[in-house]
């Protein structure tokens, strides 16, 4: 299962989104998108083969505090704004 892991900071690298993912279950990957020079939140996309796995992980992770901000954590399709992995 797709994840999006939103409002990142800019501080965050890859290697805190696969420790903060460790104690969920195997992860396939974890790409970062960096937050852009405007301000904006930074997101990632990690991708949990395991649905009770992936599922487990967003109950658990989102609205958890990592690097001083607060992370939203969804199933990709079910980001607000999007509908099947596009943008409405």
């Amino acid at each position: 299962m797709n994840l999006f892991v939103g409002n990142l900071s800019s501080a965050v690298q890859p290697a805190d989104l696969q420790h903060m993912f460790a104690g969920m279950g195997q992860i396939l990957y974890a790409k970062l998108a960096a937050a852009d020079a405007a301000g904006e939140a930074g997101y990632a996309y990690v991708y949990v083969p395991n649905d009770e796995q992936a599922r487990s992980a967003v109950a658990s992770l989102d609205g958890t505090e990592l690097k001083g901000a607060r992370l939203r954590v969804s199933p990709l399709s079910e980001r607000p704004g999007v509908i099947g992995g596009a943008r409405r």
